[in-house]
């Protein structure tokens, strides 16, 4: 082979791999071509087969090895899971026998792996360590993966939870703010086998911040990065923050803790938001007190959003701040505090493409208080799901509630639930168009949503709480579309 067109193939190669689309080896004289040669029957142009591995990356401990801040010891338990074989509506796994495993992000293997679909491989992280969560062959379709830790009593008083997420070269995140004691703790997660440079960008209420900091952060190989988003503005009400990967791709969270005096205000994580959109759609969304919708302008021209609240009854109008005007590269919170309780979803539509997330609470101060995020998804196209397992150091179990919305359409879906003994138990039912409908699934080890009739853009996430003689804390965990298929894309050499 020359010399320099191998480089380009192997280029190109890897280029191809980094987005998921495998392609075929060929022999290469002169230039490579991707794509069929002219003539090449349809069917032999691309394949799709189902994926034969999976990876997911979770933050850790988002309290510990933050530069400058004492350690708040949590023990996050992380938990991943292969989605029952009923829900893999066309794709076929393949017949070589995989596992689900967990790996410390730096570190050893974390426990042993499963090699059964629907069973939940656990595990407690140690301090200042991420996970990264596999599913080779028959087990890579469907894996879905979350952590969360609990502190019932003290200062940091929190129900906290992180669905784990596929690293990405550009996430949105929106959490946080600017009250005396609230810090957000940015963590970065690098599971490739070389360092990956970090660009943060924080947008506030006055738009983008001006600051040197954030800027060059580097990413350890196989580890994580963690900082205090104060060290890049410390004043910032509203904070949504823009991170960028260059070498590489990295995983990103933030935690939002609150500390109102010597009064808990709760804590949660954000995961990345659904990339900019002229139509946003945020699920999951428990109202029961104070919360509010934030909305950011990631562009430069000014937008004008139009908000509702997607109801079990359908949708409704916002009790204010259902139309406002955004400039670009700014930030708006919409108080929501006037909505009736209950398991809602928030649509947000405007003339140019926007970020969205919703922060809910939970008690009324003087007494402790507990806070959830929820950020905004895509639809869900294949399998969603979420392991439902309790976190260490709690003594009563959580209460689950799975949240389902359909935009545009109805939709029909299929609500697979496993209990502790493995045995599945399936509920079908209709969504309404512009709708949310709620499904408990307390008691159960893991919830797998997929669509199995209609046009509507269906969207999920579950809500869990643990009331005690406290009060109620409360966690958010948006699902997301699970990996299942690849597309192999044919070669063909062109002689020259």
């Amino acid at each position: 082979m020359n010399p320099l067109v191998g480089g380009v193939a192997r280029a190109t190669l890897a280029a191809a791999a980094g987005v998921g689309i495998v392609l075929g080896a060929v022999h290469v004289q002169g230039a490579l071509a991707v794509g069929p040669a002219p003539g090449t029957p349809a069917a032999a142009r691309t394949a799709t087969d189902a994926v034969r591995g999976s990876a997911l990356v979770c933050p850790g401990p988002e309290l510990e090895g933050v530069p400058g801040l004492d350690d708040v010891p949590v023990t996050p338990r992380v938990a991943a899971a292969s989605a029952p074989l009923r829900t893999l509506t066309g794709t076929t796994p393949s017949a070589t026998p995989g596992a689900v495993g967990l790996t410390r992000l730096p570190g050893a293997g974390l426990g042993g792996p499963v090699t059964a679909r629907a069973t939940n491989a656990t595990a407690d992280l140690p301090a200042t360590t991420g996970a990264l969560v596999s599913g080779s062959q028959s087990l890579a379709p469907g894996l879905a993966a979350a952590q969360s830790w609990l502190l019932p009593t003290g200062d940091h008083r929190a129900l906290v939870s992180a669905a784990c997420t596929p690293a990405t070269a550009e996430a949105w995140l929106l959490a946080g703010g600017a009250a005396p004691g609230r810090q957000e703790r940015l963590v970065l997660t690098n599971p490739g086998g070389n360092p990956v440079t970090v660009d943060v960008t924080l947008h506030g209420p006055d738009g983008v911040v001006a600051a040197s900091q954030g800027k060059g952060i580097v990413v350890p190989a196989r580890g994580r990065t963690a900082f205090l988003l104060d060290s890049i503005s410390g004043d910032v009400t509203t904070p949504v923050v823009h991170v960028v990967a260059d070498g590489g791709v990295v995983s990103a969270v933030v935690n939002d803790l609150w500390l109102d005096g010597t009064r808990s205000a709760g804590s949660d994580d954000a995961i990345p938001a659904a990339e900019p959109s002229r139509d946003q759609v945020i699920p999951a969304v428990s109202i029961d007190g104070s919360a509010v919708l934030r909305v950011a302008v990631p562009g430069d021209s000014e937008a004008v959003v139009q908000a509702r609240v997607l109801t079990p009854q359908g949708p409704r109008a916002l009790p204010t701040g259902g139309v406002t005007r955004i400039d670009g590269g700014q930030v708006r919170d919409i108080d929501l505090s006037k909505l009736p309780k209950g398991a809602v979803a928030l649509q947000v539509r405007a003339d140019v493409p926007v970020v969205a997330g919703a922060m809910v609470t939970r008690g009324t101060a003087p007494a402790p208080t507990d806070l959830a995020w929820s950020t905004s998804t895509p639809p869900l196209t294949g399998v969603a799901g979420m392991p439902l397992v309790d976190p260490a150091g709690g003594t009563k179990r959580l209460a689950r509630l799975l949240a389902l919305t359909a935009t545009g359409a109805s939709a029909g879906v299929e609500v697979v639930t496993v209990d502790p003994q493995g045995v599945q138990k399936s509920v079908r039912l209709d969504v309404l168009e512009d709708a949310t409908t709620a499904v408990a699934v307390t008691g159960a080890r893991s919830v797998w949503v997929h669509r199995t009739s209609g046009t509507g853009e269906l969207r999920a996430g579950v809500v869990s709480t643990l009331t005690d003689a406290v009060g109620t804390l409360v966690t958010t965990t948006p699902l997301r579309d699970t990996a299942l298929r690849t597309t192999t894309v044919g070669l063909r050499e062109v002689l020259r």
